[in-house]
């Protein structure tokens, strides 16, 4: 199902930027102008990385750790700064509303569901590698670092065994790769872009309890689907 997603978006794309290089060039001097600002959209898929500890593999309290992913969605506002004719500067500020679950199944096959909400604020900071202009479609990728902060962190939440909680830091870095295209129309210019974003490092807040105990390392994942207009 996954898989036939992917397939149907990359279509699309090229669908649209086949049409965008046949027709006739638009704003031909727009890449000419140092900055741009603009807008995005995001939708998002969230997951972790997830490392079990030692103590998960030698106290059989806790049998399994499992995920439970959900879609999210974001937007935005950002600057495009031009370095060259093939490299880009771009920042943004933008707010992410994610989630991610875990289920913990213990010996008596007993199961314990926690609620992970993210509502992150980033900032990016990206380098932009862009191919030669077709017309009205050029390609691109796209690297660099995120910073983000958690509002809805639970690190300084009252905990116990009957209000678990696995908590991250509010603070994470990550480093971010995508690939997108740039399409040209006669008064903006839009930009599907997918992207990969990985945390650098663990980001998991211990506590005494077993839930945090049976993680060795939680290192959150985004894949993001963004529609920007300049």
């Amino acid at each position: 199902m996954r898989n036939s997603k992917i397939r149907k978006i990359i279509f699309i794309w090229l669908a649209i930027g086949h049409f965008s290089a046949n027709a006739q060039q638009n704003n031909p001097l727009y890449d000419l102008q140092k900055i741009h600002f603009g807008f995005s959209i995001i939708g998002d898929h969230a997951s972790y990385k997830l490392n079990p500890s030692q103590d998960f593999w030698l106290d059989n309290q806790v049998l399994n750790i499992e995920q439970m992913d959900y879609a999210g969605f974001g937007f935005g506002g950002l600057m495009n700064a031009r370095i060259s004719d093939h490299f880009d500067f771009r920042t943004a500020l933008n707010l992410h509303f994610t989630q991610r679950d875990l289920v913990f199944t213990f010996s008596d096959q007993s199961k314990r569901q926690i609620e992970m909400e993210n509502t992150y604020f980033e900032v990016p900071m990206l380098i932009k590698l862009k191919s030669i202009r077709h017309r009205n479609v050029r390609i691109y990728v796209i690297g660099g670092v995120n910073y983000r902060y958690d509002f809805a962190s639970d690190i300084d939440t009252d905990r116990s065994f009957e209000k678990p909680i696995v908590a991250l830091s509010p603070n994470t870095y990550s480093y971010d790769l995508g690939l997108g295209f740039d399409l040209y129309f006669e008064f903006f210019k839009f930009s599907p872009e997918i992207k990969l974003s990985s945390a650098l490092n663990s980001y998991l807040a211990r506590d005494k309890y077993i839930f945090s105990q049976s993680i060795g390392s939680l290192m959150p994942r985004l894949v993001q689907i963004s529609f920007s207009f300049e």
